[in-house]
């Protein structure tokens, strides 16, 4: 029984540059967030209170470093699978740092309620990346055509 997809989807564009596409779309929040942390760093408050805590100035480092490198491996299409892993995983940690902040006095709670679910959507976005991987328009895609024909 086929399935319920519209005439031509499985072979057509949807199917060819769909997920570049996705790729493409989410690849900006990445890469804007890690921007934003980064001129965050750059002489604010926020800079001279992480001096003080030496593990969250790490983390903080280490969440651009994923944040970069896994915005640009999702864009060029090269290994998304692990891009996606380590971005779920980030997510997945930073989400569950924000969940006792949900009782936040003066109306913040709801603030993060608010990143919570976009920090879901993320990790269901990455999950179906993990899952299906990049695509056929991407440097995996092309490294399995060429490792197949040797």
């Amino acid at each position: 029984m086929k399935p319920q997809n519209a005439p031509g989807m499985h072979g057509g564009f949807l199917h060819r540059y769909g997920p570049l596409i996705a790729r493409l779309l989410f690849a900006p929040l990445l890469l804007g967030y890690a921007a934003m942390k980064v001129r965050a760093l750059m002489g604010s408050v926020q800079a001279d209170a992480l001096q003080s805590f030496p593990i969250a100035q790490v983390a903080l480092y280490a969440t651009i470093l994923v944040e970069v490198a896994g915005g640009v491996m999702l864009v060029l299409g090269y290994r998304v699978r692990l891009a996606a892993g380590a971005l779920i995983i980030l997510f997945a940690i930073v989400t569950g740092l924000m969940l006792p902040m949900v009782g936040a006095s003066s109306g913040l709670g709801m603030a993060y309620v608010d990143q919570i679910v976009k920090n879901l959507a993320f990790i269901g976005g990455l999950l179906m990346l993990a899952v299906h991987g990049s695509g056929p328009v991407s440097l995996d895609a092309r490294r399995a055509a060429r490792d197949s024909v040797r």
